[in-house]
Protein backbone atom coordinates (compact mmCIF):
# COMPACT_ATOMS: atom_id res chain seq x y z
CA UNK A 1 0.00 0.00 0.00
CA UNK A 2 1.48 3.35 -0.86
CA UNK A 3 0.26 6.39 -0.27
CA UNK A 4 0.52 10.10 -0.91
CA UNK A 5 1.65 11.84 2.07
CA UNK A 6 1.40 15.53 1.21
CA UNK A 7 -1.93 15.14 -0.58
CA UNK A 8 -3.24 13.66 2.87
CA UNK A 9 -1.34 15.55 5.21
CA UNK A 10 -2.97 18.60 3.07
CA UNK A 11 -6.57 16.46 3.55
CA UNK A 12 -5.80 16.25 7.13
CA UNK A 13 -5.08 20.17 7.56
CA UNK A 14 -7.95 21.33 5.80
CA UNK A 15 -9.95 18.39 8.01
CA UNK A 16 -8.73 20.25 10.83
CA UNK A 17 -9.53 23.80 9.79
CA UNK A 18 -13.13 22.69 9.22
CA UNK A 19 -13.11 21.18 13.09
CA UNK A 20 -11.71 24.69 14.47
CA UNK A 21 -14.63 26.12 12.57
CA UNK A 22 -17.51 23.72 13.67
CA UNK A 23 -16.14 24.01 17.26
CA UNK A 24 -15.89 28.04 16.90
CA UNK A 25 -19.21 27.80 15.87
CA UNK A 26 -20.10 25.89 19.00
CA UNK A 27 -18.70 28.55 21.38
CA UNK A 28 -19.95 31.17 20.09
CA UNK A 29 -23.60 30.25 18.70
CA UNK A 30 -24.26 27.43 21.04
CA UNK A 31 -22.69 26.11 24.14
CA UNK A 32 -20.55 28.91 25.09
CA UNK A 33 -18.22 26.04 27.21
CA UNK A 34 -14.55 27.43 27.75
CA UNK A 35 -13.14 23.69 26.55
CA UNK A 36 -14.54 23.84 23.18
CA UNK A 37 -12.26 26.77 22.91
CA UNK A 38 -9.29 24.98 24.29
CA UNK A 39 -10.16 21.52 21.97
CA UNK A 40 -10.24 23.77 18.76
CA UNK A 41 -6.98 25.55 19.96
CA UNK A 42 -5.51 22.10 20.32
CA UNK A 43 -6.43 21.16 16.72
CA UNK A 44 -5.10 24.56 15.36
CA UNK A 45 -1.66 23.60 16.56
CA UNK A 46 -1.80 20.18 14.89
CA UNK A 47 -2.56 22.57 11.91
CA UNK A 48 0.62 25.05 12.52
CA UNK A 49 2.89 21.74 12.74
CA UNK A 50 1.34 20.27 9.54
CA UNK A 51 1.87 23.92 7.83
CA UNK A 52 4.74 24.30 9.07
CA UNK A 53 6.44 21.23 8.32
CA UNK A 54 5.75 21.41 5.06
CA UNK A 55 7.64 24.42 4.39
CA UNK A 56 10.74 23.38 6.62
CA UNK A 57 13.20 23.25 4.16
CA UNK A 58 12.84 27.12 3.80
CA UNK A 59 13.14 27.59 7.58
CA UNK A 60 16.36 27.05 9.95
CA UNK A 61 16.06 23.51 11.22
CA UNK A 62 16.72 23.65 14.54
CA UNK A 63 14.47 26.33 15.53
CA UNK A 64 11.63 24.56 13.20
CA UNK A 65 12.27 21.90 15.63
CA UNK A 66 12.34 22.98 18.51
CA UNK A 67 8.99 25.23 17.68
CA UNK A 68 7.52 22.34 15.88
CA UNK A 69 8.18 19.50 19.13
CA UNK A 70 6.67 22.41 21.37
CA UNK A 71 3.43 22.74 19.77
CA UNK A 72 3.39 19.43 18.93
CA UNK A 73 3.54 18.13 22.76
CA UNK A 74 0.92 21.44 23.47
CA UNK A 75 -1.50 20.54 21.47
CA UNK A 76 -2.24 16.28 22.55
CA UNK A 77 -1.91 18.17 26.33
CA UNK A 78 -4.81 20.55 24.53
CA UNK A 79 -6.66 18.29 23.03
CA UNK A 80 -6.83 15.42 25.77
CA UNK A 81 -7.35 18.36 28.74
CA UNK A 82 -10.84 19.84 26.44
CA UNK A 83 -12.12 15.98 25.91
CA UNK A 84 -11.84 15.07 30.13
CA UNK A 85 -13.68 18.61 30.20
CA UNK A 86 -16.01 18.22 29.26
CA UNK A 87 -18.47 18.33 32.20
CA UNK A 88 -16.94 21.72 32.50
CA UNK A 89 -14.88 21.33 35.78
CA UNK A 90 -11.54 22.70 35.90
CA UNK A 91 -9.15 20.10 36.88
CA UNK A 92 -6.52 21.91 38.49
CA UNK A 93 -4.40 18.67 39.60
CA UNK A 94 -4.84 17.66 36.05
CA UNK A 95 -3.58 20.75 34.53
CA UNK A 96 -0.40 20.47 36.67
CA UNK A 97 0.37 16.81 35.80
CA UNK A 98 0.09 17.70 32.41
CA UNK A 99 2.65 21.17 32.48
CA UNK A 100 4.61 18.30 34.53
CA UNK A 101 4.66 15.79 32.11
CA UNK A 102 4.92 18.14 28.74
CA UNK A 103 8.01 20.23 30.23
CA UNK A 104 9.62 16.47 31.00
CA UNK A 105 8.81 14.94 27.22
CA UNK A 106 10.50 19.13 25.89
CA UNK A 107 13.50 18.86 27.75
CA UNK A 108 13.75 15.18 26.78
CA UNK A 109 13.36 16.10 23.14
CA UNK A 110 16.10 18.77 23.52
CA UNK A 111 18.27 16.77 25.47
CA UNK A 112 17.88 14.43 21.88
CA UNK A 113 16.91 16.56 19.12
CA UNK A 114 20.23 15.52 17.29
CA UNK A 115 19.28 12.04 17.43
CA UNK A 116 16.05 11.49 15.14
CA UNK A 117 14.77 8.00 16.01
CA UNK A 118 15.08 8.67 20.01
CA UNK A 119 12.77 12.46 19.12
CA UNK A 120 10.36 10.76 17.19
CA UNK A 121 9.82 8.04 19.61
CA UNK A 122 9.53 10.73 22.52
CA UNK A 123 7.23 12.69 20.50
CA UNK A 124 5.21 9.80 19.82
CA UNK A 125 5.10 8.23 23.33
CA UNK A 126 4.03 12.19 24.54
CA UNK A 127 0.83 11.42 22.54
CA UNK A 128 0.50 8.23 24.05
CA UNK A 129 0.59 9.33 27.68
CA UNK A 130 -1.46 12.42 26.78
CA UNK A 131 -4.13 10.67 25.10
CA UNK A 132 -4.28 7.55 28.13
CA UNK A 133 -4.98 10.00 30.81
CA UNK A 134 -7.88 11.36 28.62
CA UNK A 135 -8.85 8.16 28.18
CA UNK A 136 -8.66 6.80 31.79
CA UNK A 137 -10.50 10.05 32.67
CA UNK A 138 -13.66 9.57 30.17
CA UNK A 139 -13.77 5.87 31.38
CA UNK A 140 -14.93 7.13 34.90
CA UNK A 141 -17.87 8.81 33.44
CA UNK A 142 -19.10 5.90 31.08
CA UNK A 143 -22.38 5.83 33.44
CA UNK A 144 -23.48 9.10 33.34
CA UNK A 145 -22.88 9.59 29.51
CA UNK A 146 -22.52 6.84 26.76
CA UNK A 147 -20.95 8.99 24.05
CA UNK A 148 -17.62 9.67 26.70
CA UNK A 149 -17.32 5.30 26.27
CA UNK A 150 -17.43 6.19 22.44
CA UNK A 151 -14.47 8.73 23.23
CA UNK A 152 -12.62 7.17 25.86
CA UNK A 153 -11.92 4.02 23.42
CA UNK A 154 -11.22 6.13 20.55
CA UNK A 155 -8.29 7.44 23.03
CA UNK A 156 -7.37 4.14 23.98
CA UNK A 157 -6.97 2.59 20.89
CA UNK A 158 -4.93 5.40 19.50
CA UNK A 159 -3.03 5.50 22.55
CA UNK A 160 -2.09 1.67 22.38
CA UNK A 161 -1.32 2.39 18.68
CA UNK A 162 1.49 5.09 19.34
CA UNK A 163 3.28 2.74 21.41
CA UNK A 164 3.43 0.20 19.27
CA UNK A 165 4.56 2.85 16.68
CA UNK A 166 6.66 3.82 19.44
CA UNK A 167 8.51 0.72 19.50
CA UNK A 168 9.14 -0.57 15.85
CA UNK A 169 10.41 3.31 14.88
CA UNK A 170 12.90 2.67 18.20
CA UNK A 171 13.73 -0.89 16.28
CA UNK A 172 14.82 1.22 13.24
CA UNK A 173 18.58 0.87 12.89
CA UNK A 174 19.17 3.88 9.73
CA UNK A 175 18.27 7.29 9.99
CA UNK A 176 14.28 7.46 10.02
CA UNK A 177 12.31 10.40 7.90
CA UNK A 178 8.58 10.53 8.42
CA UNK A 179 8.14 11.19 4.42
CA UNK A 180 10.16 8.16 3.50
CA UNK A 181 6.94 6.20 3.61
CA UNK A 182 6.69 2.77 5.36
CA UNK A 183 3.63 0.38 6.79
CA UNK A 184 3.36 1.64 10.52
CA UNK A 185 3.33 5.83 8.92
CA UNK A 186 0.60 4.85 6.36
CA UNK A 187 -1.89 3.26 9.35
CA UNK A 188 -0.95 5.67 11.30
CA UNK A 189 -1.97 8.55 9.31
CA UNK A 190 -5.06 6.63 8.36
CA UNK A 191 -5.56 6.50 11.90
CA UNK A 192 -4.98 9.63 12.81
CA UNK A 193 -7.66 11.26 10.28
CA UNK A 194 -10.08 8.56 11.85
CA UNK A 195 -9.26 9.62 15.58
CA UNK A 196 -9.41 13.28 15.02
CA UNK A 197 -12.87 12.66 13.02
CA UNK A 198 -13.98 10.12 15.54
CA UNK A 199 -12.97 12.46 18.85
CA UNK A 200 -14.80 15.58 17.32
CA UNK A 201 -18.13 13.63 16.47
CA UNK A 202 -18.08 12.49 19.01
CA UNK A 203 -17.23 15.38 21.61
CA UNK A 204 -20.06 17.08 19.96
CA UNK A 205 -22.35 13.96 20.46
CA UNK A 206 -21.35 13.94 23.90
CA UNK A 207 -22.17 17.90 24.72
CA UNK A 208 -25.62 17.11 23.30
CA UNK A 209 -26.19 13.82 25.25
CA UNK A 210 -25.00 16.35 27.89
CA UNK A 211 -27.41 19.44 26.93
CA UNK A 212 -30.64 16.49 26.59
CA UNK A 213 -29.75 15.41 30.31
CA UNK A 214 -29.72 18.73 31.76
CA UNK A 215 -33.06 19.43 29.80
CA UNK A 216 -34.61 16.44 31.36
CA UNK A 217 -33.19 17.71 34.92
CA UNK A 218 -34.66 21.36 33.97
CA UNK A 219 -38.05 19.55 32.78
CA UNK A 220 -38.12 16.94 36.12
CA UNK A 221 -37.45 20.46 38.19
CA UNK A 222 -40.18 22.34 36.15
CA UNK A 223 -42.81 19.73 37.29
CA UNK A 224 -41.68 19.77 40.87
CA UNK A 225 -41.69 23.47 40.76
CA UNK A 226 -45.52 23.44 39.23
CA UNK A 227 -46.31 21.03 41.98
CA UNK A 228 -44.98 22.59 44.98
CA UNK A 229 -47.50 25.59 42.78
CA UNK A 230 -50.11 23.89 42.85
CA UNK A 231 -49.97 22.91 46.29
CA UNK A 232 -49.19 26.94 47.84
CA UNK A 233 -52.41 27.57 45.36
CA UNK A 234 -54.49 25.29 47.44
CA UNK A 235 -52.67 26.26 50.55
CA UNK A 236 -53.81 30.17 49.94
CA UNK A 237 -57.27 29.29 48.55
CA UNK A 238 -57.57 27.21 51.70
CA UNK A 239 -56.76 30.01 53.92
CA UNK A 240 -58.58 32.43 52.25
CA UNK A 241 -61.64 29.96 52.61
CA UNK A 242 -60.90 29.96 56.32
CA UNK A 243 -60.81 33.65 57.10
CA UNK A 244 -63.45 34.25 55.18
CA UNK A 245 -65.81 31.74 56.23
CA UNK A 246 -64.88 29.79 59.65
CA UNK A 247 -63.30 32.43 61.10
CA UNK A 248 -66.15 34.82 60.42
CA UNK A 249 -68.95 32.95 61.65
CA UNK A 250 -67.86 32.97 65.26
CA UNK A 251 -66.97 36.63 65.14
CA UNK A 252 -70.59 37.18 63.90
CA UNK A 253 -72.01 34.76 66.44
CA UNK A 254 -69.97 36.70 69.10
CA UNK A 255 -71.24 40.06 67.91
CA UNK A 256 -75.26 38.47 67.79
CA UNK A 257 -74.68 37.43 71.88
CA UNK A 258 -73.01 40.33 73.08
CA UNK A 259 -76.25 42.21 71.76
CA UNK A 260 -78.56 39.24 73.98
CA UNK A 261 -76.19 39.79 76.80
CA UNK A 262 -76.17 44.07 76.52
CA UNK A 263 -80.27 43.39 75.88
CA UNK A 264 -80.66 41.12 79.20
CA UNK A 265 -78.71 42.84 81.50
CA UNK A 266 -80.70 46.26 80.31
CA UNK A 267 -83.66 44.08 81.27
CA UNK A 268 -81.70 42.52 84.82
CA UNK A 269 -82.08 39.20 83.93
CA UNK A 270 -79.00 37.37 85.45
CA UNK A 271 -79.82 33.68 84.66
CA UNK A 272 -79.74 35.01 80.86
CA UNK A 273 -77.06 37.23 81.14
CA UNK A 274 -74.51 34.36 82.77
CA UNK A 275 -76.13 31.96 80.08
CA UNK A 276 -75.32 33.95 77.72
CA UNK A 277 -71.67 34.97 78.54
CA UNK A 278 -70.83 30.84 79.30
CA UNK A 279 -72.13 30.78 75.22
CA UNK A 280 -69.82 33.87 74.20
CA UNK A 281 -66.87 32.70 76.21
CA UNK A 282 -66.90 29.05 74.46
CA UNK A 283 -66.91 30.78 71.11
CA UNK A 284 -63.99 32.74 71.83
CA UNK A 285 -61.92 29.79 73.39
CA UNK A 286 -63.18 27.69 69.91
CA UNK A 287 -62.15 31.07 67.50
CA UNK A 288 -59.12 31.05 69.54
CA UNK A 289 -58.77 27.46 68.80
CA UNK A 290 -59.01 28.16 65.20
CA UNK A 291 -57.02 30.82 65.06
CA UNK A 292 -53.70 29.02 66.77
CA UNK A 293 -54.02 25.55 64.54
CA UNK A 294 -54.35 28.70 61.63
CA UNK A 295 -51.03 30.31 63.19
CA UNK A 296 -49.70 26.03 63.62
CA UNK A 297 -50.37 25.44 59.97
CA UNK A 298 -48.91 28.74 58.19
CA UNK A 299 -46.45 28.01 60.18
CA UNK A 300 -45.85 24.19 59.15
CA UNK A 301 -46.44 25.36 55.75
CA UNK A 302 -43.86 27.80 55.18
CA UNK A 303 -41.32 25.59 57.28
CA UNK A 304 -41.53 27.69 60.39
CA UNK A 305 -42.67 25.61 62.63
CA UNK A 306 -39.88 24.25 64.96
CA UNK A 307 -39.31 20.66 66.42
CA UNK A 308 -37.78 19.85 69.39
CA UNK A 309 -39.25 16.23 70.42
CA UNK A 310 -38.15 15.16 74.22
CA UNK A 311 -38.89 12.78 76.64
CA UNK A 312 -42.60 13.49 77.81
CA UNK A 313 -44.96 12.24 80.51
CA UNK A 314 -48.24 11.32 78.52
CA UNK A 315 -50.38 11.88 81.52
CA UNK A 316 -49.84 15.37 82.78
CA UNK A 317 -50.17 16.41 79.00
CA UNK A 318 -53.63 14.74 78.24
CA UNK A 319 -54.77 16.37 81.37
CA UNK A 320 -53.88 19.58 81.01
CA UNK A 321 -55.47 19.61 77.45
CA UNK A 322 -58.74 18.56 79.67
CA UNK A 323 -58.33 21.61 81.35
CA UNK A 324 -58.26 23.76 78.29
CA UNK A 325 -61.47 22.25 76.81
CA UNK A 326 -63.08 21.70 80.25
CA UNK A 327 -65.58 24.50 79.04
CA UNK A 328 -66.12 23.49 75.96
CA UNK A 329 -67.20 20.19 77.21
CA UNK A 330 -69.09 20.89 80.23
CA UNK A 331 -71.19 23.40 77.66
CA UNK A 332 -72.51 19.66 76.30
CA UNK A 333 -72.45 17.50 79.40
CA UNK A 334 -69.77 15.29 78.39
CA UNK A 335 -67.53 13.46 80.27
CA UNK A 336 -63.83 13.64 78.87
CA UNK A 337 -61.87 10.47 80.72
CA UNK A 338 -58.14 9.30 81.02
CA UNK A 339 -56.89 5.65 81.96
CA UNK A 340 -54.75 6.99 84.45
CA UNK A 341 -53.79 3.27 85.28
CA UNK A 342 -50.79 3.82 82.62
CA UNK A 343 -47.81 5.73 83.34
CA UNK A 344 -45.67 6.62 80.26
CA UNK A 345 -43.32 8.53 78.40
CA UNK A 346 -43.24 9.45 75.04
CA UNK A 347 -40.48 11.06 72.65
CA UNK A 348 -42.22 13.90 71.55
CA UNK A 349 -42.33 17.49 70.94
CA UNK A 350 -44.68 18.85 73.55
CA UNK A 351 -46.10 21.89 72.09
CA UNK A 352 -47.02 19.92 68.77
CA UNK A 353 -48.32 17.10 71.31
CA UNK A 354 -50.36 19.66 73.27
CA UNK A 355 -51.86 20.30 69.73
CA UNK A 356 -52.77 16.76 68.42
CA UNK A 357 -54.09 15.98 71.79
CA UNK A 358 -55.91 19.20 71.61
CA UNK A 359 -57.82 19.07 67.85
CA UNK A 360 -58.68 15.74 68.44
CA UNK A 361 -60.31 15.86 71.90
CA UNK A 362 -62.53 19.14 70.39
CA UNK A 363 -63.02 17.36 67.30
CA UNK A 364 -65.06 14.91 69.42
CA UNK A 365 -66.52 16.70 71.89
CA UNK A 366 -67.87 19.01 68.07
CA UNK A 367 -69.51 15.85 67.16
CA UNK A 368 -70.43 14.37 70.19
CA UNK A 369 -74.49 14.58 71.40
CA UNK A 370 -74.85 15.98 75.31
CA UNK A 371 -74.37 14.04 77.42
CA UNK A 372 -71.94 12.06 75.62
CA UNK A 373 -68.38 10.70 76.68
CA UNK A 374 -64.67 10.89 75.23
CA UNK A 375 -62.27 8.36 76.66
CA UNK A 376 -58.75 8.91 75.62
CA UNK A 377 -56.31 5.82 76.46
CA UNK A 378 -52.61 4.86 75.73
CA UNK A 379 -51.73 1.01 74.67
CA UNK A 380 -47.81 0.69 74.83
CA UNK A 381 -46.19 -1.45 72.58
CA UNK A 382 -42.43 -2.40 72.54
CA UNK A 383 -40.81 0.14 70.34
CA UNK A 384 -43.96 2.92 70.35
CA UNK A 385 -47.18 4.27 71.97
CA UNK A 386 -51.09 4.12 70.30
CA UNK A 387 -53.04 6.56 71.95
CA UNK A 388 -56.45 6.62 71.16
CA UNK A 389 -59.08 9.30 71.60
CA UNK A 390 -62.67 7.41 71.36
CA UNK A 391 -66.38 9.18 71.61
CA UNK A 392 -69.72 7.64 71.16
CA UNK A 393 -70.70 10.50 68.96
CA UNK A 394 -72.72 11.13 65.44
CA UNK A 395 -69.92 9.07 63.86
CA UNK A 396 -68.16 9.56 60.63
CA UNK A 397 -69.48 8.79 57.00
CA UNK A 398 -67.09 6.31 55.06
CA UNK A 399 -66.75 8.37 51.66
CA UNK A 400 -65.76 11.38 54.66
CA UNK A 401 -63.40 9.61 56.43
CA UNK A 402 -60.90 8.15 53.72
CA UNK A 403 -60.46 12.09 53.13
CA UNK A 404 -60.09 13.37 56.69
CA UNK A 405 -56.59 13.61 56.29
CA UNK A 406 -56.04 14.74 52.63
CA UNK A 407 -54.68 17.96 52.07
CA UNK A 408 -57.11 18.83 48.98
CA UNK A 409 -60.21 17.41 51.25
CA UNK A 410 -60.90 19.61 54.20
CA UNK A 411 -64.71 20.90 54.22
CA UNK A 412 -66.97 22.84 56.33
CA UNK A 413 -69.06 19.99 58.86
CA UNK A 414 -71.48 21.03 61.31
CA UNK A 415 -71.32 19.61 65.08
CA UNK A 416 -74.00 18.04 67.09
CA UNK A 417 -74.60 21.75 67.83
CA UNK A 418 -74.55 23.00 64.81
CA UNK A 419 -70.59 24.10 65.53
CA UNK A 420 -68.66 24.96 62.57
CA UNK A 421 -65.65 22.60 61.72
CA UNK A 422 -63.24 23.20 58.51
CA UNK A 423 -61.00 20.03 59.08
CA UNK A 424 -57.82 21.71 59.11
CA UNK A 425 -57.24 20.44 62.97
CA UNK A 426 -57.08 17.59 61.63
CA UNK A 427 -54.87 18.31 59.03
CA UNK A 428 -52.24 19.89 61.20
CA UNK A 429 -52.62 16.32 63.59
CA UNK A 430 -51.39 14.46 60.50
CA UNK A 431 -48.95 16.78 59.74
CA UNK A 432 -47.40 16.46 63.29
CA UNK A 433 -47.62 13.32 63.57
CA UNK A 434 -45.84 12.79 60.56
CA UNK A 435 -43.10 14.74 61.61
CA UNK A 436 -42.64 12.52 64.18
CA UNK A 437 -42.72 9.68 61.76
CA UNK A 438 -45.80 8.08 63.31
CA UNK A 439 -49.39 7.53 62.00
CA UNK A 440 -52.67 8.41 62.07
CA UNK A 441 -55.79 6.89 61.54
CA UNK A 442 -60.03 6.75 62.45
CA UNK A 443 -61.98 3.85 63.34
CA UNK A 444 -65.68 5.29 63.06
CA UNK A 445 -69.37 3.90 62.74
CA UNK A 446 -72.39 6.20 61.47
CA UNK A 447 -74.21 6.75 64.73
CA UNK A 448 -71.90 4.98 67.32
CA UNK A 449 -69.24 6.78 67.41
CA UNK A 450 -65.51 7.20 66.03
CA UNK A 451 -61.83 6.14 67.35
CA UNK A 452 -58.84 8.14 66.67
CA UNK A 453 -55.71 6.70 66.95
CA UNK A 454 -52.23 7.37 66.56
CA UNK A 455 -48.76 6.50 67.47
CA UNK A 456 -45.35 7.81 68.59
CA UNK A 457 -42.42 6.95 69.29
CA UNK A 458 -41.08 5.57 73.16
CA UNK A 459 -37.55 6.14 72.94
CA UNK A 460 -35.17 8.41 70.57
CA UNK A 461 -34.60 6.94 67.22
CA UNK A 462 -31.14 5.88 66.67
Amino acid sequence: MTLDYPSILFFLALNNLFIITLFAYQYFYHHKKWFLLIFALGIMFQTIVIFIYSIKDSLPLLYVVRFNNFITILSFALTSFALVSFDGKVRKKLIWTFCIIGLLFYCSILFVEENQIALSVIRIISCSVFYGIGSFYLYHNKNKYKFSLLLCGVLFIYSIFQLVRAFRISQIKHSYDFMEGSIINDWFLIITVFVIIASSIGFIMLLNEIDQKTIREKNIKIKKDQLQLEELNLTKNKLFSIISHDLRSPFNSIIGLTDLLKYSTENKDLEESESLATMINTTAKSTLVLLDNLLNWTKSQTGQMSFTPTSLGLQPIVLEVFETLHTNAEAKSISLNYDSSIQTNVYADENMLKTILRNLIANSIKFTYTNGKIDVCAIQKPDLIEINISDNGMGVQEDIRDQLFQNSATTTTLGTANEIGSGLGLLICKEFVDKHNGEIWVESELGKGSVFKFNLPLLKSS
